[in-house]
C-alpha cells in the first residue's frame, strides 16, 4: 500500500482524500470529522475547495499515524497531512485559552468535539460531518442558521469578536457571499468593536478585503463595511456617509478580464484597483487622490503592482475629460495605458455618454494600431551620427507621434524626419 503521506499516485478529489485520511484515524480508534467551511459549503450545496479535519487524536498521535505530516501550527494542534496529491489540514479537538493579542489564544487545552465547536467563530462554521456517513454533528445550532440564512457568532458575540478582531471583516465576507442576514446581537457587537480593527495586522486586513473583492458579492461586502462602521478602521480613513454610487454602477458594467479567483493572492492587480478606485472616489475627501492612494496602500498593504494600477486608474479620471482635445497621437498614448479600459469603466459611472464616445474613438484607433513598435530607437539615432543627449527624447517622441498619427509611412520617412528635427 502506498505511503499515505506522499503526494504521489492517483490524485483523488479533495473530499475523497480527506475521507481516506479520516478513515485512518477511525481505524486507529479516534474520532475524525470534516470541520468548518467544508461542512458549511456542502450544506449550502456549494463545492468546497478544500476539506479540514478535526480529530480526537493529539498532535503526537497524528504523527504516529502519519509520520511525514508537517506541523504548521503545532502549538495549536494543527498538522498538514499529504495524501495522494492532496494536502489536508488536521487539527486536534481543543479548547482555547485566554486571547491576549486580538488574534490567537495564549495557550490551548485538549478538548472534545463540543468544546472545539464552541471555540469557533460563527455557528455556520462550527458544524462537523462524519466523512463516511454524512451524519451532521451540530453542537452550536449552525444548521438551523444556515437554513434561516443567518450569520450568528457562537455564544457571546463580544467575546468571539474580541478574540480575533479580523472576525469583524470575516463576518462581512460570509454575510455578503452567502446573502445571509447578520443576527442582531452579532451586528451590535460588530458595531461596538469596529474601532478595534485598527489594531489588526494591515496585511491580514488587506487579504480579507481581497477575498471580498475577488467574489461576485463584493458590492454587498463594501456596503456592509460602510454600514457597520468598519470602513474607517479598514481603510484608516474617515469619510462622510457615501451612497457607493460608483461601486454599484461599476458592478453592472465592469467585466473582469478573467473570472474572479477564489484565492486572494491570484486576484489581478488591475481588477482590485478598478474596484478600489470606484470606492475611493465614492468616499469623498478633501485630500488629493495621490495622498489617499498612499494611505490606502499602507492600510491594505498593496503591492507595487496594485498601487501602480490604482494610481493609473485614478490619474486617467483626471485626463479623460480632456479626451476630445487630444491629438490622435496623445489619444493613442493614453489608450495604450495598461489601466485604460478599466479606468474607462470607472469614468463611465460619472460620464456615461462621454465614456461611450471615447470607447468609439478607441475602436477606431485600433484599426491602425494603438501602440505599434516605433520605427526608430536611440540606436538608430546614434547610427545616424547623432550624439546621445537630452535631445534624443524630444526627437524620438516627435517621430513616434508622427508615426501614431499616420504622417509617416515607413522607417525611411521616420529617419528623414529625425534628421530634420536634429538640425532644427
Amino acid at each position: 500500500m502506498p505511503d499515505a503521506n506522499l503526494p504521489s499516485g492517483s490524485s483523488l478529489s479533495a473530499r475523497d482524500a480527506a475521507a481516506e485520511i479520516a478513515a485512518k484515524f477511525s481505524a486507529a480508534g479516534y474520532t475524525a470529522y470534516f470541520a468548518g467551511g467544508c461542512v458549511r459549503d456542502e450544506l449550502l450545496q456549494l463545492s468546497p475547495t478544500d476539506y479540514d479535519i478535526a480529530t480526537s487524536a493529539t498532535t503526537e498521535q497524528i504523527r504516529l499515524i502519519f509520520p511525514k505530516a508537517r506541523g504548521v501550527g503545532e502549538s495549536f494542534g494543527v498538522i498538514l497531512v499529504h495524501h495522494k496529491g492532496r494536502v489536508v489540514e488536521v487539527a486536534s479537538f481543543r479548547a482555547d485559552g485566554r486571547y491576549v493579542d486580538g488574534r490567537r489564544p495564549e495557550d490551548i487545552e485538549v478538548g472534545d468535539e463540543k468544546t472545539d465547536a464552541n471555540r469557533r467563530d460563527f455557528t455556520i462554521n462550527g458544524i462537523f460531518m462524519h466523512p463516511a456517513t454524512g451524519e451532521i454533528i451540530d453542537h452550536v445550532n449552525g444548521r438551523a442558521d444556515i437554513q434561516h440564512k443567518m450569520l450568528r457568532a457562537i455564544n457571546n458575540p463580544d467575546a468571539r469578536l474580541s478574540e480575533d478582531r479580523l472576525r469583524l471583516l470575516r463576518a462581512v465576507r460570509f454575510a455578503a457571499r452567502f446573502a445571509f442576514t447578520i443576527e442582531p446581537q452579532t451586528e451590535a457587537a460588530i458595531r461596538a468593536h469596529a474601532h478595534e480593527l485598527r489594531g489588526v495586522s494591515r496585511e491580514r486586513v488587506g487579504q480579507e478585503l481581497r477575498r471580498m473583492i475577488a467574489h461576485a458579492s463584493h458590492v454587498k461586502a463594501i456596503e456592509l463595511i460602510e454600514a457597520l462602521g468598519l470602513a474607517s478602521s479598514t481603510l484608516l480613513e474617515v469619510a462622510p456617509p457615501t451612497s457607493l454610487r460608483r461601486v454599484r454602477t461599476l458592478a453592472h458594467t465592469f467585466t473582469p478580464t478573467r473570472a474572479a479567483p477564489h484565492a486572494p493572492e491570484t486576484l489581478p492587480a488591475q481588477q482590485l484597483a478598478t474596484v478600489l478606485a470606484a470606492w475611493l472616489l465614492d468616499r469623498e475627501s478633501q485630500l488629493p487622490w495621490q495622498e489617499r492612494v498612499h494611505h490606502w496602500t499602507n492600510a491594505l498593504v498593496l503591492s507595487n503592482k496594485e498601487r501602480d494600477a490604482l494610481t493609473g486608474t485614478l490619474h486617467l479620471q483626471t485626463t479623460l475629460p480632456q479626451w476630445a482635445t487630444f491629438t490622435k497621437a496623445l489619444q493613442k498614448r493614453t489608450a495604450a495605458n495598461a489601466s485604460f479600459m478599466d479606468a474607462l469603466h470607472v469614468f463611465a459611472t460619472d460620464a456615461p455618454d462621454m465614456a461611450a464616445r471615447i470607447h468609439q474613438d478607441f475602436q477606431t484607433l485600433q484599426t491602425d494600431g494603438i501602440s505599434p513598435a516605433p520605427w526608430l530607437s536611440g540606436d538608430d539615432l546614434i547610427a545616424m551620427g547623432l550624439r546621445a543627449g537630452p535631445n534624443f527624447r524630444r526627437i524620438l517622441d516627435a517621430v513616434y507621434d508622427a508615426q501614431l498619427e499616420g504622417r509617416l509611412v515607413n522607417k525611411a520617412a521616420a529617419t528623414a524626419l529625425a534628421k530634420q528635427l536634429s538640425s532644427a
